[in-house]
């Protein structure tokens, strides 16, 4: 191991594309903060993500596997012993090691990801937001009716359908008291300066992974409206649907309006996380140990927001969803700033830390370190197109189009979309048509491009085990696989509009 041992510090903005950040070129200034800091760090802006979900995600970056090998796509299961995660190697080697979390139950002991973690820390619930519920459910005991809580309302979807469509004053006085209250980030950043203060006899490492960025999008009052358009600034937001099933399967339409206020509320979120993390960075820089940390920003996927039809973080693989910010301080040693347009992927995360330190890689690892080996493609993968819940509500039947597996390949200027079934494959020019909207394929001529040739055959390549990984998710899925939710955490799954 290397003499000098960096600290780690990795923030995962959830949920958060990397086109919204002002760092990579977006109109909107959502990332002053970090843009201020950004000559001490390396801006990758070709990073890809391995899923478009949280947990599948944060098992490839925390093990360094692609979801058809560690295969945590299925509710109540947990990651397989049988991989070595990023803390478990580092506690190992005595790293103090931190866990600090908003309310992201697919990141705790429900999945097995908080293993190799000392230290676990998660917010109370807010005050106000609890005893609103508190009141709900006992009004709801009285008149003897089930009350179900958070964006999918317990995946009824007439009942989503219905309460999208809401226009009453207490919805609206409910979405501006959210306004006073963050997701917890505040609170996580407070405990991630006390580990960082109270551990300095060995190296840190330390997690924060922040809700803020996922919807319902409910940005501070400061920047509910900071980046609205003005023509549309007098809308009600809280009548603006959040709810992506009911979306999704066509029961509510929604204008071109409702996704720019949906869009300027995402980009408030993102600004409120980056102001966070600015003054995080900049107490971090005062410290004598700051030259030799390993800061990493990024994400564990993106989000629609209406893009090729969806809502929310399901379905598909195209970039709004898989490409992810991955920007870093690197410590003094690599000495590496400025944009970066490496092809890289969160997968990519362990090789290169067990790198830097100078020990072995585990052996399921299957990223690559990125300051010595490069990569040729990324691929991204989509094996849970529908959970148990939405299986049991007959939301596979209402979208029979998205009831498939997704497998993209991607070089930096081109991609490859293939599915399971008879849907015929999709490829695209990422640099002329970043919004993936012209299938190249349809036409003959581009069937000839030797690029997307290539591409073909690391399809080829990588298929069989992705078709295999995905009947095997189906199988577990269709067999009632799966382990105990608890109510708890079942509640915060559906809070989240994560209980699919």
């Amino acid at each position: 191991m290397n003499e000098r041992r960096p600290n780690i510090l990795i923030v995962v903005f959830d949920a958060a594309r990397a086109e919204n950040f002002s760092i990579y070129g977006y109109g909107r200034p959502t990332t002053p903060n970090l843009q201020r800091h950004a000559q001490q760090m390396a801006v990758y802006r070709q990073c890809i993500s391995c899923a478009m979900w949280t947990m599948a995600s944060t098992a490839g970056l925390f093990t360094g596997t692609y979801p058809s090998t560690h295969r945590l796509e299925v509710d109540g299961e947990r990651l397989s012993r049988r991989f070595t995660t990023l803390a478990e190697l580092l506690s190992s080697h005595n790293y103090a090691t931190a866990k600090i979390t908003g309310h992201v139950p697919y990141v705790s002991e429900f999945s097995g990801l908080d293993r190799g973690f000392a230290h676990n820390f998660e917010p109370p619930p807010n005050a106000l937001r609890a005893r609103w519920r508190a009141l709900k459910r006992r009004r709801a005991q009285i008149h003897g009716q089930q009350r179900h809580e958070g964006v999918d309302l317990g995946l009824d979807l007439k009942a989503e359908a219905d309460e999208a469509q809401r226009r009453s004053m207490r919805n609206r006085l409910r979405y501006w008291m959210t306004g006073f209250a963050d997701a917890g980030a505040a609170a996580c950043f407070d405990e991630l300066r006390r580990f960082w203060n109270e551990q300095q006899d060995r190296p840190r490492f330390a997690y924060l992974h922040l809700q803020e960025t996922h919807a319902e999008y409910r940005p501070p009052h400061r920047f509910r409206k900071k980046f609205l358009p003005a023509a549309l600034r007098n809308r009600n937001l809280a009548e603006i649907n959040q709810r992506p099933n009911p979306h999704d399967v066509g029961l509510v339409k929604m204008t071109q309006d409702e996704y720019d206020v949906l869009t300027a509320l995402y980009d408030g979120c993102i600004a409120y996380l980056d102001e966070q993390v600015g003054r995080l960075l900049d107490d971090l820089s005062k410290r004598s140990d700051f030259d030799d940390t390993l800061v990493i920003v990024t994400a564990d996927h993106g989000d629609c927001l209406g893009r090729h039809g969806i809502l929310g973080h399901q379905f598909v693989c195209y970039d709004e969803l898989i490409h992810i910010p991955w920007i870093v301080k690197w410590p003094r040693e690599v000495g590496l700033t400025g944009p970066q347009d490496d092809l890289i992927q969160n997968v990519d995360l362990v090789p290169t830390v067990c790198g830097l330190l100078g020990v072995e890689r585990p052996a399921a690892c299957e990223g690559v370190d990125v300051l010595s080996e490069p990569r040729e493609a990324a691929m991204s993968e989509l094996l849970k197109p529908f959970g148990m819940s939405a299986l049991r509500q007959g939301l596979h039947e209402l979208a029979p189009q998205f009831n498939r597996g997704v497998l993209s390949v991607r070089s930096k200027s081109y991609k490859i979309l293939t599915f399971t079934g008879d849907q015929a494959d999709e490829a695209y020019n990422l640099e002329q048509d970043p919004r993936e909207l012209h299938n190249l394929l349809p036409d003959p001529q581009n069937r000839a491009n030797p690029a997307l040739q290539r591409l073909q055959s690391l399809v080829s390549e990588w298929k069989p085990r992705w078709l295999d990984a995905y009947a095997d998710v189906q199988s577990r899925l269709l067999g009632g696989g799966g382990g105990e939710i608890s109510p708890e955490v079942e509640e915060r799954l559906r809070a989240l509009g994560y209980l699919d």
